[in-house]
């Protein structure tokens, strides 16, 4: 993020305006359309820039004191989608947008990164995992369901390329709440040929009540279950002598007891 003293860029991310909703899934941007967007979000910048530099409440907060507040807003906004409160999306999402930009702004003043590497980043990110921006390799009358296979294969074949990740667990935000972080282990596990059967009693009904929350009985019991997984990983590399896939017989024999 910029300001009139440091020089930075500003405003030079891509984004989507406001009235997409009414555009065809198809179109494109006018250069009209990305002048107006830009100015919008070159002027969020800019008034996050003159909070920061009026010296306040703003100067005083780090990545991780705003936690609460990131978690917060995720909520709010996930309310208001179950609501399918259009205007309170809205409103919620510019409060979602107000954290990338006070985290960008935190980042910049300790010489790390500004949103304009955030914005540049999402877009090498995206264009690299999505090979059909350029040339798609697709028929054009591929089905949806054709079309999503392939941009779902490409996605994971780019990302794998771009990540040297040893476990499948590699990149789990651990943090996340208990039943998300349960349901995303054990997707991630059973897409890598963990048997469903390995997979613990625990993690699949939710017992309420009892002396400790339901939430912290399952985070535990999906920690040790992740635990496990690594394990057999790491047994299975030490006796074949190299990381690789497993399948169903090589995660039983390699379980840890």
């Amino acid at each position: 993020m910029s300001t009139p003293d440091d020089g930075a860029g500003v405003g030079s991310g891509p984004s989507a305006s406001g009235n997409g909703a009414s555009e065809s899934r198809d179109s494109t941007r006018s250069a009209g359309d990305v002048a107006l967007v830009a100015a919008g979000l070159a002027g969020a910048v800019e008034v996050m820039d003159r909070l920061w530099n009026f010296g306040g409440w703003e100067v005083t907060q780090t990545h991780d004191s705003l936690r609460p507040y990131l978690l917060e807003e995720t909520y709010e906004l996930l309310d208001a989608i179950q609501h399918a409160d259009a205007e309170t999306i809205k409103e919620e999402l510019g409060d979602l947008l107000l954290q990338v930009l006070f985290h960008s702004r935190i980042a910049q003043a300790a010489g790390e990164f500004t949103v304009d590497d955030v914005a540049a980043a999402l877009v090498a990110k995206l264009v690299n995992r999505s090979p059909h921006l350029i040339d798609s390799g697709i028929a054009p009358d591929a089905t949806i369901e054709e079309k999503i296979a392939a941009q779902e294969r490409a996605w994971e074949e780019r990302k794998s390329a771009e990540k040297s990740r040893r476990s499948c667990l590699d990149g789990i935000a651990m943090a996340q709440p208990a039943l998300a972080l349960a349901e995303k282990i054990v997707a991630r596990s059973t897409k890598a040929g963990l048997p469903d059967d390995l997979i613990p009693p625990d993690l699949r009904i939710v017992h309420l009540g009892g002396p400790d929350s339901a939430e912290e009985r399952l985070r535990k019991a999906t920690l040790s279950f992740a635990t496990a997984i690594r394990a057999a990983e790491d047994a299975a590399e030490l006796a074949r002598g190299a990381r690789g896939q497993l399948d169903p017989a090589d995660w039983r024999r390699y379980w840890p007891n």
